[in-house]
Order: structure tokens, then sequence, then C-alpha cells
């Protein structure tokens, strides 16, 4: 059976029309793993890393994935995703530095709610970097 994964941001396509063996998405409520003959589905995507496996490889490959859709479809996968960064693509010191700056605002006893929201997610945005840059 095949079943196809594409991965796409505004600026670029990471996967295109590759043979999926299996994906495992952040989506919104918790990770979706996801296998040939899954049922259709389409939903959100929060920062995390994305993981995927392509006929012809015997490990997974990671991506850093900030937030997006995803769409199973019975021909396969579409991820759109407003960025989406590989091992390659990413500096881990930019990261680490990213990560120390969103906890540090965070945890400013000044923080309005209106800025805890933006700065969990600029958290997670670098926590899934870290992850992926240290596979």
């Amino acid at each position: 059976m095949m079943f196809k994964l594409n991965i796409v941001t505004p600026s670029k396509r990471l996967v295109t029309d590759g043979d999926l063996v299996e994906l495992f998405v952040p989506a919104y409520r918790g990770e979706l793993n996801i296998l040939p003959g899954h049922a259709p589905l389409v939903s959100t995507l929060t920062e995390g890393v994305l993981k995927y496996q392509l006929e012809g490889s015997t490990s997974l490959q990671a991506v850093a994935i900030s937030w997006g859709y995803v769409e199973i479809t019975p021909n396969g996968v579409n991820i759109l995703a407003e960025t989406a960064e590989s091992k390659a693509e990413i500096d881990l010191g930019r990261a680490k530095l990213a990560l120390k700056s969103a906890e540090d605002s965070l945890n400013k006893p000044d923080v309005g709610p209106e800025d805890i929201e933006k700065y969990h997610r600029k958290r997670l945005r670098a926590e899934a970097r870290i992850e992926v840059a240290q596979l």
C-alpha cells in the first residue's frame, strides 16, 4: 500500500511524496502515531518534534516544527507547518539561548497573562529544536 508523506512550510519543502512507513506528530491534544491505513483526519499541530520513517530507512528522522496542520487521507499525510527544521538546520547554541530567554521571561514577576502563552510557545519551540539537534 502506497502511503505518501509531504512536509511543507511557507518557505520550503522538506519531504515530497516520500513513501511513509511510520509517523509521529505533535498534535494539539497529544502525540499521534500514524501508520498506513490510518483513518482520515485533520488536526492542528503544536510546537514539538515530528518523527518519520520512510521506506528503505532503518531509523526515524526528526524535525522540529512549530504550529501547523496535519491532514491524513487514504493516500497519505500532508504536514503544513509554520516552520520545520531538520537537525542540519538547527544552531544548538542559538536554541539553548532561546530556551534560556523564554524561561527567564516566564520567571519575571511582572510577566503579564498576555505574554505567558507567547513565552510558553517560545520555550516549547526551543526545547523541540534542542531535542532534534541532539539526536
